[in-house]
């Protein structure tokens, strides 16, 4: 790319001649330019600066860190052999569903970024108007129901939907025989590979 000046008017004062309209510049840096006219910010290798973030790096081995799995501390699970990718597909189904679910009876986000105004029309309102949101809900009552006991809901709640860290290997074999029945639940091939996720 040809390195140019970028030229503007500017109007000078003069005392007893008014004003005076000269072109003032400055050289150009040559490169690649964005729509809005910036230089573009280049990356040799984006995959290669996924792959060395801090919480890629440290826990999942460096064959799957470009994946988009080691995003989450769940995906971090499976890739690191925690969970089996049947019982992965089974969590972010769940957590698909329990979004959709909090959507239909307009509850609040447990990740808020800012004033959801969804819910500011007036009055109160049911929060289910339509046979497609009680659908949902029947949906994720299932689910939910299909966990087993309370403690496996609670622990599939904290590392599916929240995304909390598991530390504790009591903690994640209780974890998987929740995943095992959801497994079951949404009818998804246990055998599954991750190359064919």
């Amino acid at each position: 790319m040809t390195l140019g000046i970028r030229w503007s008017r500017e109007i000078i004062p003069i005392r007893k001649r008014g004003a005076v309209w000269i072109m003032v510049g400055r050289l150009r840096k040559s490169g690649r330019r964005q729509p809005n006219g910036q230089l573009a910010r280049a990356y040799h290798n984006p995959k290669a600066q996924v792959a060395s973030q801090p919480h890629r790096a440290v826990v999942v081995m460096s064959k799957y860190r470009e994946w988009p799995e080691a995003e989450s501390e769940f995906g971090r699970m499976m890739l690191n052999g925690w969970v089996t990718p049947a019982q992965h597909e089974a969590g972010k189904q769940y957590a698909e569903l329990a979004a959709r679910y909090r959507v239909a009876i307009l509850a609040a986000s447990p990740n808020p970024s800012g004033i959801d105004l969804r819910g500011a029309r007036g009055g109160k309102g049911n929060g289910m108007p339509d046979p497609t949101a009680r659908a949902i809900k029947r949906a994720y009552d299932a689910a939910f129901e299909s966990c087993g006991p309370h403690r496996f809901q609670r622990l599939i709640a904290n590392h599916v939907i929240h995304d909390r860290r598991s530390e504790d290997l009591d903690e994640r074999k209780l974890l998987k025989v929740g995943l095992d029945k959801l497994v079951q639940h949404f009818g998804i091939d246990p055998r599954l590979d991750m190359r064919r996720m």
